[in-house]
């Protein structure tokens, strides 16, 4: 055979070899469902309340995604004296967006995310204008009701571990902080999280 049939061949056979070889697609982002439950203060920052919020997660490249969140936020608060008053309580909901970066990439089995972005909603807050109290029994007052649109920014630290090989169900746990209302310029949160990869 010759040399110029057997580099043909050769082409051929190589041709066919790679034209039997199947095409390797690259794995898609992930998208997340995350569910959180934590603390958090009142918008005023008065006392501690109960935050839940559920999150939509996707991710935008192996270091970068974004969150769209909804969250609500309930309490009443801690004081004795104040309890005694009627109608004490605070709520709120917010639709929440934020662009987490991923430094060690997130399709590691521990994750942790740096996020920053922005949020805007509606909140209530039913209070007092002064108390009154002898021997801690409460004997006079007058209440007052605050309520209206509050928009800020948001910051975050996540951090992820998955439970499982296939790495679709995530722990984990996240502070936060974002403007509070009035004078309390600083509302900190903290989370523990349970993610699902869609």
């Amino acid at each position: 055979m010759s040399a110029g049939a057997a580099t043909a061949q050769s082409s051929a056979t190589y041709a066919k070899t790679a034209q039997a070889l199947p095409t390797v697609e690259p794995a898609p982002e992930p998208i997340d469902l995350r569910l959180s439950l934590g603390t958090t203060y009142d918008g005023e920052g008065a006392y501690r309340c109960t935050r839940v919020a559920l999150e939509f997660a996707p991710a935008i490249s192996k270091n970068l995604g974004t969150v769209i969140r909804l969250a609500s936020v309930v309490g009443r608060p801690n004081s004795l004296l104040e309890r005694q008053a009627p109608n004490q309580n605070y709520k709120s909901a917010y639709l929440e967006q934020e662009s987490v970066f991923y430094p060690f990439g997130i399709h590691k089995r521990i994750r942790l995310g740096i996020g920053v972005g922005g949020f805007v909603g509606y909140y209530e807050k039913n209070t007092y204008a002064y108390l009154k109290a002898v021997a801690g029994k409460l004997t006079d007052y007058s209440l007052v009701s605050r309520e209206g649109m509050h928009a800020g920014l948001v910051g975050s630290l996540n951090l992820d571990v998955a439970i499982d090989a296939a790495q679709r169900w995530h722990f984990g746990i996240k502070s936060a902080v974002e403007n509070g209302i009035g004078s309390n310029r600083i509302s900190p949160a903290h989370s523990l999280t349970v993610a699902r990869r869609l």
